[in-house]
């Protein structure tokens, strides 16, 4: 069984993606840094960047995750960061870009 997620993504975004997704592994680390160091600010802003940035680079799935982790950063309550933040993880572990034309 495959764990590869299926993504289609507009075209004009294709020599971006490879830095994109560059970027968003480097917060991952840092999230988890955080996590562990109990840092709710830095989870917060963290999860704030994949709030706005996933659904504009045709990841909506990473803007929920996001959503979730930024919310519960700003409750400085922890019950739902590291499960979502291991569901990035997942994610950008395993997203399998199509590139498709859209207007």
């Amino acid at each position: 069984m495959s764990n590869k997620i299926a993504v289609k993504v507009d075209e004009d975004l294709e020599d971006i993606m490879p830095r994109y997704l560059e970027i968003r592994l480097k917060e991952l680390v840092e999230l988890e840094t955080a996590i562990q160091d109990k840092d709710f600010d830095q989870i917060r802003m963290l999860g704030h960047k994949l709030k706005g940035t996933g659904a504009a680079y045709g990841f909506e799935e990473l803007s929920r995750l996001g959503n979730i982790i930024e919310e519960q950063a700003v409750e400085k309550i922890m019950d739902k960061v590291p499960e979502s933040t291991a569901q990035v993880r997942n994610y950008l572990e395993n997203v399998e870009i199509e590139y498709v034309e859209m207007d």
